[in-house]
């Protein structure tokens, strides 16, 4: 039988939906992810209205960041088990219950981080005409190589308006893991030597291979000391694996015609390559490409 909501429920909110089942957002960070949807939001008091509605109506849920953001902790959201089949079928699997619960305190502030790059790269992508398709959000993909496993932040494809896709890998570093350790924990070594492995098994002209960004929010001094590790242990020095930047550098930045991001041999570089002439991007709905 096919659910009654005490709202009708029109695009826009389905592109809502969409934004915030691929990571929690705040009502600011959706109001800038709508300059992606078929009808933004030019007022996030009107957002916020539609998002009180569709809470009502048993499809959203919101708990507060414990985060100071002018003044006051914003509330994020996330999709009720309704919310969620209304987006993918009532016969969908569900995922894994924490997906719906609220978020652990210490995982906030790599919570809302990893949002404000997700969204700042929709929306500058969207400006290029770069679509983001395929995404796959934190901890849903699991990736083994060599005897590393890796857990994403989330993984996605940008498609330029040629039709050229390119793969990506998102992890975010907020300074809390080891560089380097002995012992069998995480630490920043073990994530690019896993990487690297993986990404070996791919030929150059393999449309799955893929870029792993590293987005470093704590030290400057971080993401050098990364690309010097990825220097150290890549097995081919002459292959392009890692690139990476500082969050407030990519947030003051198009990252998709500014060259924001370094490699391991300290070249700097676009997130795709730059086309002559970007073409605006037409799509009725970029949230409407994403993938459970």
């Amino acid at each position: 039988m096919t659910k009654r909501f005490t709202t009708k429920i029109g695009s826009r909110d389905l592109d809502i939906l969409t934004a915030i089942d691929r990571t929690p957002l705040t009502p600011a960070q959706l109001c800038k992810v709508s300059q992606t949807f078929s009808v933004p939001f030019h007022d996030e008091h009107n957002l916020r209205r539609r998002l009180r509605r569709l809470n009502d109506a048993g499809l959203l849920k919101s708990w507060p960041y414990a985060i100071v953001s002018n003044g006051r902790s914003p509330q994020y959201f996330k999709l009720t088990r309704e919310g969620y089949r209304l987006l993918y079928g009532s016969d969908a699997a569900l995922p894994r219950r924490r997906y719906f619960e609220e978020i652990s305190h210490g995982h906030h502030y790599h919570t809302n981080y990893l949002a404000d790059v997700i969204v700042h790269l929709a929306v500058m992508g969207h400006r290029q005409g770069i679509a983001l398709r395929h995404f796959a959000r934190e901890n849903s993909v699991k990736l083994e190589a060599a005897g590393f496993t890796m857990y994403l932040d989330c993984a996605f494809q940008l498609v330029n308006a040629d039709g050229k896709a390119f793969n990506f890998v998102l992890e975010l570093d907020n300074g809390t893991e080891r560089m380097r350790s002995r012992q069998d924990v995480e630490s920043i070594e073990r994530k690019v030597r896993g990487y690297d492995a993986h990404q070996g098994q791919f030929a150059a002209d393999d449309p799955n291979r893929y870029l792993v960004v590293f987005v470093t929010t704590r030290s400057p001094y971080r993401l050098p000391k990364i690309m010097g590790l990825a220097d150290a242990f890549m097995q081919n020095r002459q292959r392009t694996v890692f690139i990476g930047c500082d969050f407030g550098a990519l947030l003051g930045a198009d990252p998709f015609s500014d060259s924001v991001f370094v490699c391991h041999r300290s070249l700097r570089r676009t997130m795709v390559p730059i086309q002559n002439q970007p073409i605006k991007n037409h799509a009725t709905s970029m949230t409407a490409t994403a993938v459970s």
